[in-house]
């Protein structure tokens, strides 16, 4: 069974394809148009798909989409398909119009036929897919399952169960209330990009102290209630299409004051407001565990949707106490939407076992060493192939320098694992500085990511010993005999957002990271992705290469070999 999901326009384009249940190849659309979140019909991420497994077209059984255009046909004003401009239209204009006569309101997918019914395209409510995400990669056969996001078809959350891969559907929030889009608002009040830059904001926050005097405030902008929750939507202009600028209205600064414009100086009061809005989303977070709990069937909860990118939430699922275990997925936003409509086709109702926990992202590009090295000559640039890469790249970070580390497949999703990552030695609190400065080109407040051996986070975090965190998906305390160690990965608040490196799921990061431990007695190196700012992460030695010879890089590591400036 060869299935390409595809998901095109809305947030982040991407391309996955799975067989028989087990996902070959994924990518997201930005990575070759480069273009930062693109939103691009994914047709570079569907030709490498397809190609990369040496597929064609018409070899496909099926083609899915993670989202139900049916639940908003009958939502559209009738001026967007009352005339059509083009006879090609007739393909989306008829369809459209039959389902607004038959009228039904479709909680399911619904299929259209391709290559002369020889190939099904199928249309999953788009919760659904985010919910099919998690569970797949999850390593429980039963979960209740929370997903919030920014919007679906017509809900922003979506609460109910999964067993022996039937899901049950127990609740929602309908649209425009929405925990996503207050939390973008807010980033656009701020003067950051809603929809991209809502982690600085999350960084930001850090920096507050605690309780403050616009707590209050935002109790009055979301009001938890019995079924959910309700935005006061008085103050906000998200839902008001023809508003363009801003989210929010000018009534918020009766609460707020005035927002923050694009690179003014960020004050005090936007800190605070930051650390207000953190505090408000857990809490609405938390509202909204308990009554996942109240409504499912089960111990172990699956967080999924744009939500579950908010690391430092992620982080406290274990003290809230409410569910016995957790799991969030390595692209639980709508990157990852596309990998769970293919898993969702294929399992759904299927008497047979689902795969096994997934422990890595690495479904993209790969290059063959004999053709980086080819492009490195018509360059004419200097390198050499080391006989231990991961002892001479260690003593390098020990050293002092500054790597772009690039190996074997791409991550997907938003986070770099440790193959296309900048990385450098934790334990000099200037490479914080130096990196964002000179490197990433980015905010001073913003932090870095501590990737440790997996055996020894326990011993470096305050976290449970069984955790495991592959994906940077959790914010822990570092424990103050350890921040003075590393303080380049120690934010602010002495937390760090911790990626847990496995030697059977990760043999290279794990052995570099070991060869620095067993040098400097740190098992921790820190890591961020392999980019610029405003930039996607590189995908190609190209990529690399030109960003390495853009930046204050110092090394440039492509599989074995070592180029300099």
């Amino acid at each position: 069974m060869k299935i390409l999901s595809i998901y095109p326009y809305l947030t982040i384009s991407s391309a996955a394809l799975s067989i028989n249940g087990k996902i070959v190849s994924a990518t997201c659309e930005e990575r070759f148009d480069r273009k930062k979140s693109s939103t691009n019909f994914p047709v570079n991420s569907i030709k490498w798909c397809l190609k990369n497994s040496k597929i064609k077209f018409e070899d496909l059984n099926k083609i899915v989409v993670p989202w139900n255009p049916q639940k908003n046909i009958n939502d559209a004003s009738l001026r967007w398909v009352n005339e059509m401009r083009w006879r090609g239209e007739m393909f989306t204009n008829i369809p459209t119009y039959l389902s607004r006569i038959i009228n039904q309101k479709i909680d399911g997918s619904f299929s259209q036929s391709f290559f002369g019914n020889k190939i099904k395209i199928e249309y999953f409510d788009h919760h659904k897919c985010h919910a099919a995400f998690g569970y797949y990669n999850s390593k429980f056969n039963e979960a209740d399952i929370l997903v919030v996001d920014g919007r679906g078809e017509n809900d922003t959350c979506y609460t109910g169960y999964v067993k022996n891969n039937k899901f049950t559907k127990t609740g929602s929030v309908a649209y425009p209330h929405s925990i996503g889009i207050f939390y973008s608002s807010i980033t656009n009040f701020l003067g950051f990009n809603a929809g991209t830059d809502e982690w600085k904001v999350m960084s930001l926050a850090s920096y507050d102290k605690g309780k403050n005097r616009y707590d209050k405030f935002f109790d009055k902008l979301i009001i938890l209630t019995n079924d959910g929750f309700e935005i006061n939507l008085k103050y906000f202009d998200y839902y008001n299409f023809d508003r363009k600028k801003y989210l929010f209205n000018s009534k918020i600064h009766d609460l707020l004051g005035i927002n923050r414009n694009y690179g003014e100086k960020i004050s005090k009061r936007h800190i605070e407001i930051a650390g207000a809005l953190q505090r408000s989303f857990e809490k609405s977070m938390n509202h909204m565990i308990k009554i996942t709990k109240k409504r499912g069937k089960y111990n172990n909860l699956v967080l999924s949707g744009g939500a579950a990118m908010n690391s430092v939430f992620n982080g406290k699922l274990d003290k809230l106490k409410i569910y016995k275990d957790s799991h969030i997925s390595h692209a639980p936003d709508d990157s990852g939407v596309t990998i769970g409509a293919a898993l969702l086709s294929h399992y759904e109702n299927k008497k047979v076992k689902k795969k096994i926990e997934i422990t890595n992202n690495f479904y993209g590009p790969s290059y063959h060493q004999k053709d980086v090295e080819k492009l490195l000559k018509n360059f004419k640039l200097k390198y050499h192939k080391s006989k231990n890469i991961f002892l001479e790249t260690a003593n390098l970070l020990a050293e002092g320098k500054i790597i772009g580390w690039f190996q074997d497949k791409m991550e997907f999703g938003q986070r770099a694992l440790g193959n296309r990552s900048i990385i450098c030695d934790p334990r000099n609190r200037k490479f914080q500085d130096k990196v964002n400065k000179a490197v990433k080109f980015r905010e001073s407040f913003r932090p870095f990511a501590p990737a440790v051996l997996e055996e020894k986070a326990s011993e470096i975090f305050e976290m449970p010993k069984d955790r495991k965190v592959y994906f940077m998906e959790r914010v822990y305390k570092i424990k103050k005999n350890w921040r003075s160690k590393i303080p380049a990965v120690t934010h602010i608040d002495g937390t760090g957002r911790i990626q847990t490196v496995n030697n059977q799921f990760h043999k290279k990061f794990y052995k570099l990271i070991n060869e620095f431990y067993i040098i400097t007695k740190v098992p921790v190196i820190m890591n961020t992705s392999f980019n610029l700012n405003g930039e996607p992460i590189v995908m190609s030695p190209e990529h690399a290469i030109r960003t390495f010879f853009s930046c204050g890089l110092d090394r440039l590591i492509i599989g074995d070999l070592i180029i300099e400036k």
